[in-house]
């Protein structure tokens, strides 16, 4: 599998990405702490079909930020995603965004309507569609995730069987993507308010097909639930992935089907 590696020069970061594959274009958007890699082997399968765009995003491993503190927004992350799809193509494109990164797809859905075909927000973080005792029980588990994440990540690392001078590089990418996850972006996610009637709007113009998503292994999680509740804004159905919130890293071979033939059964849209 030949991978392509390119450099976008945007306000305040350069954003590395990788192109691979052939044929209509699908974007791939990385969650909180992740980087491309995490869509690698999901990727390598899609490819068989489209050309498959993943990146780092701005502050995640080989994305550098212009400064060393920046806070985040997520009209920033999805203007890079914007300007990135424009370097690449002037069609719309396929885009599927995970957990933040769902999040960062449907905010470039709103702006920038005319580069998105089909938009699938998997399991996007979106508390403000939560209520009750849900929304209370989402927040509590976001704000441990800000105080056990680091942990987690440094157990990872711990577990990996791989020689020093590897597990040193990975150490401080994962660690860094971790810190940026951690001390910005989770509360930017918490911050921000998805614009959901400007939503509609782009969804009942028939300008751009929205298809929300969730894992068949987490239904009873608050990000799943999310999807589920966005799907009842949009007036539409949500589809299941095999897995969990991350379950393109566990079955990508069906995930990467799952999300091709989603993909053909609505390529007529736009």
């Amino acid at each position: 599998m030949t991978i392509n590696n390119g450099t976008l020069q945007v306000p305040g970061a350069n954003i590395h990405y990788q192109v691979r594959g052939t044929g209509p274009i699908i974007l791939l958007v990385h969650g909180g702490g992740g980087d491309a890699d995490k869509f690698h082997h999901v990727a390598n399968h899609l490819a068989n079909w489209y050309t498959v765009v993943t990146y780092d995003r701005r502050g995640h491993s080989r994305s550098n930020l212009a400064h060393q503190v920046e806070n985040y927004r997520v009209e920033t992350h999805s203007d890079d995603a914007h300007r990135l799809l424009a370097k690449i193509t002037n069609k719309p494109a396929y885009v599927f965004g995970s957990s933040s990164g769902a999040v960062i797809g449907l905010d470039l859905c709103i702006r920038h309507p005319e580069q998105v075909r089909v938009m699938i927000p998997h399991e996007p973080i979106l508390l403000q569609l939560l209520h009750g005792n849900e929304l209370k029980q989402a927040e509590q588990f976001m704000e441990d995730l800000k105080i056990n994440h680091r942990g987690e990540v440094t157990k990872l690392i711990a577990r990996l069987e791989t020689d020093e001078q590897s597990k040193n590089v990975l150490t401080k990418r994962l660690l860094g993507n971790s810190t940026y996850f951690t001390d910005y972006e989770i509360q930017g996610i918490l911050n921000y308010t998805l614009d959901i009637e400007a939503l509609k709007t782009v969804f009942t113009s028939a300008s751009v097909k929205i298809i929300p998503a969730g894992g068949s292994a987490s239904r009873e999680l608050f990000p799943y639930r999310c999807a589920n509740a966005l799907a009842e804004h949009l007036e539409t159905e949500l589809v299941e992935f095999p897995g969990n919130h991350t379950g393109y890293t566990m079955h990508h071979k069906e995930f990467s089907e799952r999300l091709h033939d989603m993909l053909e059964k609505n390529k007529h849209t736009g």
